[in-house]
């Protein structure tokens, strides 16, 4: 499990990106991404941190104005390190947008946020605010994500970092 996790990580530096070809300023691009997260609230009762992956099409509506979809799959582990069986599995979906001014990028998305566990699976609407910095083909950003579900939130703070080419 741990050989997948750092091999997945380290495989996230590969995207695909579609050029502007009508001159119009616009562009459609994908990214692949790793996350790290910690996690906050109830989540930190029963897991320690979070890794995975994420992959993320965006559209520049504007020159400043990007549109996104976000979907992947995180795995927390569990404060028992003896097993994998308490593990979290999330995977999150989510559609927002972005401002971008420079290198600097502020906005968030809203969707729905899948988690299971022994095979007992909790899910519900979530949102994520991000702020980060574009940096050429780099993109990382700073996120707080918080779903809401039966029984309470689950909550994580994180760093992703986005190739795109």
């Amino acid at each position: 499990m741990k050989t997948l996790l750092l091999g997945l990580f380290l495989f996230s530096s590969i995207s695909l990106f579609a050029q502007d070809e009508d001159g119009d300023g616009k562009s459609f691009h994908f990214g692949l991404g790793t996350a790290l997260s910690l996690p906050l609230g109830d989540l930190k009762e029963a897991t320690t941190f979070g890794v995975g992956f994420e992959l993320q099409p965006a559209y520049m509506v504007t020159d400043n104005i990007e549109a996104f979809i976000q979907a992947g799959v995180a795995v927390f582990k569990g404060k028992e390190f003896a097993s994998d069986a308490n593990s979290l599995l999330h995977i999150p979906l989510l559609a927002g947008a972005r401002f971008k001014s420079g290198g600097f990028l502020a906005g968030g998305g809203v969707g729905y946020g899948l988690f299971t566990s022994d095979g007992v699976s909790n899910n519900g609407f979530m949102f994520s605010p991000q702020i980060g910095y574009a940096a050429g083909k780099i993109e990382i950003l700073g996120q707080f994500s918080s779903a809401s579900v039966t029984g309470g939130t689950l909550s994580y703070a994180g760093i992703k970092i986005f190739r795109k080419f």
